[in-house]
């Protein structure tokens, strides 16, 4: 997994200015990271991933799910009602 890791940060240097792609990149990474237990780590690069695209309802999904795990429950319902 942290092979598949260090693949997506070298992605995300291929075009830095390609923020749906680069949005995709960072999902993914995050659910790499959250398959870890890196669940501060995965919240990050999701962070970073809606930065990049607000309105990507499968992130918005993933970091709800993210932040129901670290126990932040306003933030999660947050998530998902942004997702909806």
């Amino acid at each position: 997994m942290d092979e598949a890791i260090a693949k997506f940060d070298e992605c995300l240097q291929l075009d830095p200015l390609n923020l749906n792609y680069n949005a995709t990149i960072l999902l993914n990474k995050s659910i790499a990271l959250g398959k870890q237990g890196k669940k501060e780590e995965s919240l990050a690069a999701l962070n970073k991933c809606l930065k990049m695209n607000p309105r990507y309802a499968k992130a918005l999904v993933k970091r709800g799910e993210v932040n129901e795990a670290l126990g932040d429950w306003e933030d999660a319902v947050s998530d998902y009602g942004l997702a909806a």
